[in-house]
């Protein structure tokens, strides 16, 4: 059949979650179907973009891109969002660019169905896409537990106030889209339980998590160095922001008191975060942003996850297990995950249970091996884009023979 698939992200170069699984997931449907992408640009420019159409080209018939607009919380398009129904970060970031593009390629040819994929955007595509009529309609990896998190924990009554407003209108706006699309889809358990909260009738709300082409993984990086961690993110992001100062801060001392010798790696994009008052030392590396992260995660003993807030299913657990290193997180970190503590994970949500359980890996290489043997073993059965693609194909096979009566 033929897809018309939205997406939030540029998919190529797949270097952060939401470019892997929407990458991932192209190239799984593309062995069945013919896709035509439209593609919003965020991390890099239109141009670089579109210099990367070529590969993309090996899935996709068709590939457009335009240039996203980001968000800004004191713009004038901003302001009026106080006045919509809408989350404002849907009103400041619509595309008129991106709507017409959808409606020329709608004109110019017939599709069995749209597949809007947004992974932590503000629902800019699933909104287009809803606006498409006669065509079935599956909304991928929508997410809310952020939003209403920061809702239900805040304690300011100032910061509550503007939370629970931006709560009211996603839950509102998110309960508008179900009602118009066939099917949506989730990353996690948690987050299709959130959903069913806001419509608890909605017959296709279905689990599919992230996951990773396994067969990227299976090369030779090099032997892991004893004593080294790593933590890898987004720092843009600013939950993996607080997990990185959280450790230094509050975790790695404590590491340090058992295993002096230890030494930290963080890689990912540090561009405009000042890093003058945190409490770094000299055996703390950051790297800044690389873009093929296998080689640095695979050479480190343990992986950490030390996030406290924030939402989704985190590819850095998935990709460091498929590599084979073993993760130490907080319970947060490792939600929406099947994960068992001490069996292909540890986890601990205190400073000295986290320090500690960092210490333990780092001087019992039996305990690193069997993490390691148990977490790829996780992997393969649970998180290969090879059962991400067959769900939902299934799903998308579904959704268009029942729409047609078939």
């Amino acid at each position: 059949m033929k897809i018309l698939f939205l997406s939030s992200w540029f998919p190529y170069p797949p270097i952060n979650g939401a470019k892997i699984r929407i990458y991932n997931l192209i190239r799984e449907l593309s062995k069945y179907h013919e896709i035509t992408l439209l593609s919003f640009s965020r991390t890099i420019s239109v141009e670089e973009a579109r210099n990367n159409i070529s590969h993309l080209n090996q899935y996709c018939r068709t590939v457009k891109v335009v240039a996203a607009r980001p968000y800004n919380p004191n713009s004038r398009d901003a302001f009026k969002g106080f006045f919509s129904l809408k989350p404002r970060s849907v009103v400041q970031t619509y595309s008129s660019e991106m709507a017409e593009l959808v409606a020329e390629t709608l004109k110019s040819d017939t599709y069995d169905v749209v597949v809007a994929s947004e992974v932590n955007m503000p629902y800019l595509v699933s909104q287009l896409a809803s606006e498409v009529a006669g065509i079935p309609i599956i909304l991928d990896a929508i997410e809310i537990a952020l939003a209403k998190d920061a809702y239900r924990q805040e304690s300011s009554p100032i910061r509550r106030l503007r939370n629970g407003l931006t709560w009211f209108k996603l839950k509102n706006f998110t309960k508008s889209l179900l009602h118009q699309v066939d099917a949506c889809t989730v990353p996690s358990e948690q987050e299709r339980l959130n959903l069913l909260e806001i419509m608890p009738n909605h017959p296709n709300i279905k689990v599919i998590p992230h996951s990773l082409d396994l067969e990227r993984y299976t090369d030779s990086y090099g032997d892991p160095r004893p004593n080294l961690l790593a933590y890898t993110g987004s720092f843009s992001y600013h939950a993996n922001l607080d997990a990185a100062y959280y450790f230094l801060d509050e975790i790695y001392p404590l590491v340090k008191m058992s295993v002096p010798e230890v030494y930290l790696q963080i890689i990912g994009n540090i561009d405009g975060v000042n890093l003058d008052k945190w409490p770094v030392d000299k055996s703390v590396n950051f790297t800044g942003l690389i873009y093929d992260v296998r080689v640095p995660v695979a050479q480190s003993w343990v992986s950490i996850v030390p996030l406290r807030v924030g939402a989704g299913t985190r590819l850095k657990i998935i990709e460091s297990l498929a590599l084979g290193t073993p993760v130490v997180s907080t319970s947060k970190g490792a939600e929406g995950l099947e994960l068992v503590d001490g069996k292909n994970i540890l986890i601990a949500d205190t400073p000295s249970a986290f320090a500690n359980a960092v210490a333990c890996v780092l001087q019992n290489p039996d305990l690193r091996e069997k993490l390691s043997y148990e977490g790829r073993k996780l992997v393969r059965e649970k998180y290969s884009s090879n059962v991400m693609g067959a769900s939902f194909n299934a799903l998308l096979e579904n959704v268009v023979h029942s729409d047609r009566g078939t």
